[in-house]
């Protein structure tokens, strides 16, 4: 399966899908102007994984500075996409990291965590230079 990945912008997070690499990451600031239209492709390229994916698990990055309620919405679809490629028997890792002096997202995370709780969810504080580290290395590759 070919992998979706798209370059974060200041609306847009970076996203990779990217099964071959088992690399999944979700990264970045998230308040698209029509978040239907932006998630769609995730959606959909989520269905065709789930249908066709093999091995023993993957692991699933989330790594929001912050994303809207339109998006948030969209997020939540991501995780019962999730949970239908666990009942496949793939079992999925959730990693959700946060700025450690943003109780908020990880309030979020722990709420999307409580929803979805056939899937294991790690809790990863961040420090403001791991963000701003990570933000760089996003622009440049």
């Amino acid at each position: 399966m070919e992998p979706l990945t798209r370059s974060a912008t200041k609306v847009t997070p970076q996203v990779i899908l990217n099964p071959a690499a088992q690399k999944f990451v979700i990264s970045g600031r998230c308040f698209p102007e029509n978040a239907e239209l932006f998630f769609r492709p995730i959606l959909n390229w989520l269905d065709n994984f789930t249908k066709t994916a093999k091995g023993p698990g993957v692991e699933f990055v989330f790594k929001f500075d912050f994303f809207n309620i339109a998006s948030s919405k969209r997020i939540l679809l991501i995780f019962y996409k999730l949970m239908e490629l666990q009942s496949r028997g793939i079992q999925v890792r959730v990693k959700w990291y946060y700025d450690e002096e943003d109780i908020d997202m990880l309030e979020i995370g722990e709420d999307y965590a409580v929803m979805v709780d056939q899937l294991s969810f790690s809790f990863i504080p961040q420090s403001k230079a791991d963000i701003i580290r990570n933000r760089k290395l996003q622009r440049t590759g």
